[in-house]
């Protein structure tokens, strides 16, 4: 499969598994196996919602980065979910 993003990844679709999941954070590999898509993908995706300002990172390890939605990212959702 080649590398970089998966142009089926919506990054709305990425935001709504934020909105609608009870839990705060997650990494890329749970937002994939949702979304039934690659992870560097996804990964790429969230990176550039975190240049947006709509995701937050943190990585407290070497191999781990979790991220979590902003604000910012929730008023995105809600003004744009609808346009997927």
């Amino acid at each position: 499969m080649p590398r970089g993003p998966d142009p089926e990844i919506e990054q709305v679709d990425i935001l709504h598994h934020f909105v609608v999941s009870p839990e705060p954070a997650f990494v890329p590999q749970e937002i994939a196996d949702s979304l039934d898509v690659t992870k560097e993908g996804v990964r790429h995706q969230m990176e550039k919602l975190v240049d947006k300002g709509l995701l937050a990172r943190k990585k407290p390890s070497s191999r781990i980065v979790i991220y979590w939605i902003t604000d910012k990212g929730r008023r995105y959702y809600a003004e744009n979910a609808d346009s997927s």
